[in-house]
């Protein structure tokens, strides 16, 4: 498969992608008889197997993807997404994050947790408590949810807040957890002094004292600095706005493939308005292999996938993203879009682009995974088509779907990544074993915490440094901050 790209790169450094292993695919997939996805919903010991598969393909990380509630946009009901098992049922996948670090060594665990109802410091406390139980394996993937029945369950029957009113939020949010987790503990407040009977130092913890349009929270953290201080900070937004968090805040971005050629634009903005290492931020897209011995085993494996999959099931998927219901609609009639979604834009904008029939059983069949961006073959051919989008497009590396739980991630590690590997695209060893995450992304021992160039790097309270000193360098970097989200918001 190939991808025309403006912006095609001429040649491309050869190195190798970033590997991550999503929990969960679309609808469908549980109607397969290999398929167990269902499992890793309630079986804690499945979830731990799919981490060590991982694992011993040298996998970054694996990727929990995670909704609050059900996908009711269409139909505006529960019934469908139940009836198709719409990604449903869920459980919290922080709560089985710290079993799967125990039963793996290196591998880390990307999590979505959403700022639209957890109080910013109760949450500051399950962040810290994650690294520190898994040893800082854990990423953070911010989202700031759009199912709009949200507000119903969530926020005690209030609207979900609008498209751009949600990154204002969220904005205040992450800087809340900033502040908690980097400015509220110096590096060297905790003493552990038993004999003179000293814990902590009551001169190395400060109150953050926020007062925003959101939130007001006095501080300081109850937990002590974790292994990376904050998790890899990872986002998907690509929006104006999603773009402009991701260009200030982000250091892994996961991008849609129909989105992969914004990626110059993420880097344009990280670079010119938030003075950062465009390279210090990573993309990787989403892509589900079916990969066989031969290229015949591996259509017959995506044939029996097609057999079983749901094709309204991609129609209720497109509707939790994107907030339109086209329930109401025949197979054959024309979708009018709306202009302003309430939910992922670019999912919108992404669709009118490339929708090939303008029609809903188009666009059903289309949002079904068998018709969407699907690499199919032997390894080498596999290997082919990921090394073709490299070149064509500056992306890092691929959080691979599972069409057939845990038979498609087998043979992902199985036969794809020894193919990668004799390329030089992907890694035979962890660079830091048993590192945290952030330096096996990084490939140094060592970079446990935010680069330097990160605009949080100086919420840090340093070893040494006075209250009052740092108190002054904070005031600095809040008028630099708000300088550049300016300039952002006033690009074109």
């Amino acid at each position: 498969m190939t991808v025309d790209n403006p912006n095609a790169k001429a040649d491309y450094k050869r190195k190798p992608l970033i590997l991550s292993a999503a929990t969960r695919a679309n609808a469908g997939n549980w109607r397969n008889p290999n398929d167990h996805s269902r499992e890793l919903s309630r079986d804690l010991s499945s979830l731990i197997e799919f981490a060590q598969i991982a694992e011993k393909g040298k996998f970054h990380n694996i990727f929990f993807v995670d909704h609050l509630k059900w996908f009711d946009v269409y139909g505006n009901s529960h019934e469908a997404p139940a009836k198709y098992g719409v990604n449903a049922t869920r459980i919290d996948p922080a709560i089985a994050v710290p079993a799967l670090a125990a039963h793996t060594k290196s591998i880390g665990f990307a999590i979505t947790l959403s700022t639209v109802s957890e109080h910013p410091y109760h949450f500051a406390r399950r962040l810290a408590s994650l690294d520190h139980l898994t040893n800082g394996r854990v990423a953070w993937n911010i989202v700031a949810s759009y199912i709009p029945s949200i507000g119903k369950n969530l926020l005690n029957g209030e609207p979900l807040p609008e498209h751009d009113e949600r990154y204002v939020k969220t904005e205040e949010y992450l800087d809340v957890v900033y502040k908690l987790l980097l400015s509220s503990w110096r590096d060297d407040a905790l003493v552990y002094d038993r004999e003179n009977g000293i814990f902590a130092n009551p001169d190395a913890l400060r109150e953050i004292n926020h007062e925003g349009k959101y939130f007001k929270v006095k501080g300081p953290a109850i937990t002590e600095p974790s292994p990376q201080r904050f998790p890899l900070i990872a986002q998907a937004g690509t929006s104006k706005k999603g773009v402009n968090f991701a260009a200030e805040n982000a250091e892994l971005v996961f991008i849609g493939f129909d989105s992969l050629y914004k990626i110059p634009e993420f880097k344009k903005i990280a670079k010119e308005v938030f003075n950062r290492d465009p390279d210090s931020i990573k993309f990787i897209t989403h892509v589900t292999p079916f990969v066989g011995k031969t290229h015949e085993e591996a259509q017959r494996k995506f044939d029996i996938f097609a057999e079983t999959e749901i094709t309204e099931g991609g129609l209720v998927y497109f509707g939790g993203v994107s907030g339109q219901d086209l329930s109401h609609l025949d197979w054959d009639d024309p979708i009018e879009f709306a202009n302003n979604t309430n939910g992922v834009r670019s999912t919108v904008d992404n669709v009118k682009r490339t929708l090939k029939t303008q029609t809903k059983k188009g666009l059903a069949e289309q949002w079904t995974i068998a018709n969407k961006a699907q690499f199919l073959g032997s390894a080498e051919e596999v290997a082919d088509q990921i090394e073709d989008l490299v070149t064509k497009y500056d992306v890092d590396g691929f959080n691979f779907g599972s069409a057939v739980v845990p038979e498609s991630l087998n043979d992902i590690v199985e036969l794809l990544v020894p193919e990668l590997q004799k390329r030089g695209l992907a890694q035979t060893e962890y660079p830091v074993p048993g590192g945290t995450l952030r330096e096996n992304y990084n490939g140094k021992e060592g970079s446990k915490f935010l680069p330097g160039d990160h605009p949080a790097y100086n919420l840090r309270w340093r070893s040494g440094i006075s209250q009052e000193q740092f108190e002054k360098e904070l005031k600095i970097y809040d008028t630099i901050r708000d300088q550049r989200r300016k300039a952002a918001e006033g690009r074109e």
